[in-house]
């Protein structure tokens, strides 16, 4: 009995001991159960997180490839971490070769600048970024000074600006030619009333000397009728006192000769006034504003009023030889701009024989035609062009002339009115006995192009 009762006591306990082992077995695998869920969503929130980042990462790396601005980043010893596309572009460099750059070799004392500023935003307004190999062009650099991440501790973006820069140059040349297009307009218009009003005082001289000429010659027949009146006095031996008071006084003023000089003088004086006459013509056809029209043109008529327009100014430094074609046909052009673009050659040519230390240079203007041209050859023994600067002598604002002599809008401008207005050309050639020759080409069957507006209606010289 006492057996039996300790054994089933012995397999009470047994199966307490059981139950309590199946319990915990299940709470264990309760929990487990519970952990192996929290560890699935925790997998599958960092899974989405991934993805997340992944795609911002995409994203960012994007933004950088397409940003307009280059972008790079630096260490605190402005060692260049990375770099976007458009700075690999614009610098020349891939990105393992910016790694090995500090932003300095970019943007000279940036560096010194940066170290100076506080923690924040900052802005510097047109500096100039230089390449690897030597080249440079201008930025606006914005940035951050402060940590980023572990290693970065400086963002600069920098943008080029160079449209603007050239778009501000273009609009300050458009404004200097603009200021010359005015100021030879002024001129123009002055020269047009000094003009007139010279021609006034030169009208009248010009007549009263008609005047005094045909006064001249009745003074003459009266002194002739007067002459065989004395001279029948004296044969007839009337007024002995009177003839030869009048013979002493004809002796000692040579009247004979005096009235000669006077004619003389005279017609010389109205050479003097044709002349002045044809340049106040001149004047006022150079000041006037002309038009737009084509026109059938005499050149070598162009180059004749030319020279007679600058003769004051050549007949101290030059002479001038013409080898103007007596058979040259006419050409349909803008007589103004046609006639100011050889002024203007003649006058550097002047210019170009006064750097030199000759006595007197000589300059040539020769004229031709063939089927397709008119043709115009301006040559001078003047101080020439150097080599290396023949390809630029036509750039706008290029000059060799000194501060305030010179606009360097001359050539540039000749060339626009030759080639855009005319369709033309205008180009240094090389002529034997010559150190400098232009050549103007006029086609003779060309359709003019839209005039030139504005700065380009007057060549600046």
């Amino acid at each position: 009995m006492n057996m039996n009762a300790t054994l089933l006591e012995e397999m009470q306990t047994l199966a307490k001991i059981v139950e309590r082992e199946k319990a915990r077995r299940k709470a264990a695998e309760d929990l487990l159960e519970q952990k192996t869920n929290e560890l699935y969503t925790k997998t599958v929130e960092l899974e989405a997180s991934a993805d997340k980042f992944k795609s911002v990462y995409t994203l960012l790396s994007e933004i950088m490839d397409v940003a307009p601005d280059m972008i790079v980043t630096c260490d605190d010893d402005f060692r260049i971490r990375s770099g976007n596309t458009a700075a690999q572009r614009h610098l020349r460099q891939n990105e393992k070769a910016l790694q090995k750059r500090t932003i300095d070799d970019f943007l000279p004392g940036l560096s010194a600048e940066l170290r100076r500023r506080r923690t924040g935003h900052f802005f510097i307004e047109n500096r100039r970024a230089a390449r690897h190999n030597g080249d440079s062009f201008p930025v606006d650099i914005r940035g951050y000074v402060g940590p980023i991440g572990e290693n970065i501790r400086y963002l600069v973006f920098f943008h080029d600006i160079s449209p603007r820069v050239n778009a501000e140059q273009k609009r300050k040349e458009t404004e200097n030619q603009m200021d010359e297009a005015r100021r030879l307009e002024a001129i123009g218009a002055l020269s047009a009333g000094i003009a007139h009003e010279v021609n006034t005082p030169i009208q009248f001289i010009g007549d009263n000397l008609d005047y005094l000429e045909d006064g001249l010659g009745n003074i003459w027949k009266s002194y002739k009728l007067y002459d065989a009146l004395r001279a029948a006095a004296t044969e007839a031996g009337c007024c002995p006192d009177e003839v030869a008071k009048v013979t002493e006084f004809n002796q000692s003023v040579n009247l004979k000769d005096l009235i000669a000089e006077i004619g003389a003088a005279l017609n010389e004086s109205r050479d003097g006034i044709k002349q002045v006459r044809d340049i106040v013509i001149l004047m006022k056809e150079f000041a006037h504003p002309g038009t737009d029209d084509k026109d059938e043109v005499d050149v070598n008529a162009i180059v004749t009023n030319v020279l007679a327009i600058c003769k004051n100014r050549r007949k101290n430094t030059a002479d001038v030889e013409t080898k103007l074609d007596p058979a040259l046909q006419r050409v349909r052009c803008r007589k103004g701009q046609i006639q100011q673009v050889i002024l203007n050659l003649v006058i550097n040519a002047i210019d170009a024989i006064d750097e030199t230390d000759q006595d007197r240079g000589r300059i040539e203007i020769e004229t031709r035609s063939d089927d397709e041209n008119v043709a115009i050859y301006l040559s001078d023994t003047g101080c020439g062009v150097p080599e290396k600067l023949k390809q630029k002598i036509f750039d706008p604002f290029f000059t060799t002339k000194p501060v305030g002599k010179g606009t360097g809008q001359g050539l540039a401008l000749a060339k626009d009115c030759i080639v855009k207005g005319h369709g033309g050309r205008l180009s240094l050639v090389d002529k034997p006995g010559f150190t400098t020759t232009f050549l103007i080409e006029l086609p003779l069957k060309s359709i003019l192009q839209e005039p030139i507006r504005e700065s380009n209606d007057d060549i600046a010289a």
